[in-house]
């Protein structure tokens, strides 16, 4: 019993410890720059918006090891990586942050 209370706590411990730089450093970056979106429409806003819409590509892609997998295996990641998406493209970076979170 101690030792399942014990891997229960170390397994809590990583869980809390991991955040967006963590396991998606790259977007981490982009997402965080300037606490700004790029203009919508500009080059380098439609090079991350076709980012997201690949599913090997986009911010949960890369927390996969850059494997769109996750899309059937977990329907969480997958509603996370459709989110993404969907702020950076109405532009809502409160929304984008909510999502970091999660």
């Amino acid at each position: 019993m101690v030792q399942r209370q014990v891997a229960f706590e170390n397994t809590k411990k990583q869980q809390e410890a991991l955040t967006l730089s963590n396991i998606s450093p790259k977007w981490a970056k982009r997402l965080g720059e300037r606490q700004e979106l790029p203009v919508p429409m500009s080059i380098t806003w439609l090079r991350r918006y076709f980012e997201l819409k690949r599913a090997s590509r986009c911010v949960v892609g890369e927390a996969h090891r850059y494997s769109a997998s996750y899309m059937y295996d977990c329907r969480e990641c997958d509603e996370m990586g459709w989110r993404f998406m969907l702020y950076f493209t109405v532009h809502s970076f409160s929304k984008l942050e909510e999502n970091k979170q999660r």
